[in-house]
């Protein structure tokens, strides 16, 4: 049992979460739990946090007026998957120690990326919506046997989404700023049960234009915003299925709107937008958009697997270099 550590967990829904509270409590005998209902900014955040030398951290942006403030804080402990909250050369400069585990909640996001794609391709949205207004059509869909499916980013999720697509015989292109060799694509082959020959590197062009589903799972950073503009959409094929579960602001949405009103037999699947909550979003009214509310990680297993990974990384962390 730790003593001397205060640790302050600034996210709600781990707050909530009375089986994370108990294995925290398990291990540090002093907490600090969010139970404000309200995602903690500015002040609010830095009184949060000032009794604390190490934190629990999840959608809280943490800017240099913030972290000035935190001089007892000397660990930041990531709740949920990417940094792009984080300034990692802010940590640096005030020799805060980062505990983050990536890809944890691969399997989760994985199958909703899934979930999207088969949404898109059976037509379900407007099938629902036919039968809510009387109608009871019967428009034809497609398969997802022998697709061409895109991944933008070939991380963790990329690879697990590739796993689940095994035995609907796709073939898997994908574009990463990383190089995968022949023998990095065997061995990832091989732990995914998958035939190596169905897998190819290309360059971002060609994998948008060869693709019949895009999927993305791509961090947000100064590369990737706006990635996906007018320019590249129109290298898409007319029936593209666009899924994102990674980040809002990868694509843009106002070229994206005008796309999917002028290729009406594109679907796009999106569970991440440049502002949330997206209530406003004009695609959100689009008949070939469907929705939903950045929920990609929110399983029970997916949630736990965060969580312990937060707790683990409260000791088990690195000093940014």
């Amino acid at each position: 049992m730790n003593t001397k550590d205060t640790v302050a967990v600034t996210s709600r829904s781990f707050s909530k979460n009375t089986f994370l509270v108990r294995k925290l409590r398990n291990l540090y005998s002093s907490i600090i739990l969010n139970e404000t209902g309200k995602t903690l900014e500015g002040e609010d955040l830095v009184n949060f946090l000032k009794p604390a030398s190490k934190a629990i951290i999840g959608i809280e942006a943490m800017p240099n007026p913030i972290l000035s403030e935190l001089p007892k804080l000397k660990v930041i402990s990531k709740y949920g998957v990417g940094l792009n909250n984080l300034d990692l050369e802010l940590l640096k400069k005030y020799k805060i120690k980062l505990g983050f585990t990536p890809g944890v909640n691969k399997q989760s996001v994985a199958e909703l990326a899934l979930t999207l794609i088969l949404i898109g391709l059976k037509k379900i949205q407007d099938n629902n919506i036919d039968i809510l207004n009387g109608n009871w059509s019967q428009e034809k869909g497609s398969e997802l046997f022998g697709k061409t499916i895109g991944l933008l980013g070939f991380g963790n999720i990329g690879q697990k989404l590739s796993s689940l697509l095994q035995p609907f015989n796709c073939n898997i292109i994908f574009f990463d700023e990383r190089v995968y060799s022949d023998e990095d694509i065997n061995n990832i082959s091989m732990d995914l049960n998958l035939n190596p020959k169905s897998i190819r590197q290309l360059s971002l062009d060609l994998v948008l234009s060869e693709s019949d589903i895009l999927s993305i799972h791509l961090p947000l950073s100064k590369e990737t915003i706006n990635l996906i503009d007018a320019a590249k959409l129109a290298k898409l094929k007319s029936n593209v299925c666009i899924v994102n579960t990674a980040r809002g602001g990868i694509v843009n949405e106002a070229d994206l709107y005008n796309f999917l009103v002028e290729n009406q037999t594109a679907f796009v699947g999106f569970d991440v937008y440049e502002e949330e909550p997206a209530f406003e979003n004009p695609l959100l009214q689009l008949s070939n958009f469907f929705g939903t509310s950045h929920r990609s990680s929110l399983t029970t297993e997916g949630i736990n697997a965060m969580g312990i990974a937060a707790i683990n990384g409260l000791d088990d962390n690195i000093n940014i270099k």
